[in-house]
């Protein structure tokens, strides 16, 4: 036979069993009316996902909030409006892209300006192929030529990019390589990195050349860039 529980027993339980109550509670309240939780990072890369695929003036934030499970304000309280997300998010591709780039530079340890020449194709590939979206925003065409320099400017990539160019002079009055300009040398290292970029496609040759190796894919069409600009 079970024991009746006293008055004093009774009110404990009872206490208890309200104090579990209103913690089930709360955590409820907060899983339903509280966003989750989204770092700045996941916004930015995302951000600049949305920017390089839709274009500046057709990117959402609306949308890019709703697409992160966060309230309609979210972003804009993090980042301010359209225009400073925008300058974050690049600011924010161009940081990941140029640590890319400049440890593939440092990782070579070039011993003469050919070999810097060559380690520094091969760090754009690797970044171009690790960045994708970034390029992308870079080429659409609802970015302004005065934009695009802005944003290179302001990020530091003007200067690595300056870096190739004082490189590609050096070694043509050298006489080592052909006259090589900027612009030739950017597409044929962007080029080059196409079958990762666009991974649907590669596979359609995977039967007559086999899967895709990226690591010997960019060290083969760094060394073709390289043999088209030697004397």
């Amino acid at each position: 036979m079970h024991r009746r529980l006293t008055s004093v027993e009774y009110l404990w339980a009872d206490a208890n069993l309200s104090f579990f109550l209103g913690v089930c509670q709360s955590l409820l309240m907060v899983k339903r009316g509280r966003p989750p939780l989204v770092g700045d990072d996941v916004i930015l890369t995302r951000a600049l996902d949305a920017f390089a695929t839709q274009g500046y003036p057709a990117m959402s934030v609306r949308a890019l909030n709703a697409e992160l499970g966060l309230s309609h304000e979210t972003v804009s309280q993090r980042f301010g409006p359209k225009g400073e997300l925008f300058r974050a998010a690049v600011a924010h591709g161009v940081s990941l892209f140029i640590a890319d780039f400049d440890e593939g530079i440092i990782n070579s340890a070039p011993a003469d300006d050919l070999g810097r020449l060559r380690a520094t194709v091969r760090a754009f590939m690797v970044a171009s192929s690790r960045h994708p979206a970034l390029g992308d925003l870079l080429h659409h065409a609802s970015i302004t030529l005065e934009q695009r320099l802005e944003l290179m400017a302001e990020t530091g990539f003007a200067e690595r990019v300056l870096g190739m160019l004082s490189l590609l002079n050096g070694l043509h009055d050298a006489d080592i390589i052909r006259q090589t300009t900027l612009r030739e040398l950017w597409f044929l290292a962007q080029g080059a990195v196409a079958p990762l970029h666009f991974p649907e496609l590669s596979a359609m040759f995977d039967p007559f050349d086999g899967p895709l190796d990226p690591d010997a894919l960019i060290d083969r069409m760094c060394d073709a860039v390289m043999r088209s600009m030697l004397r």
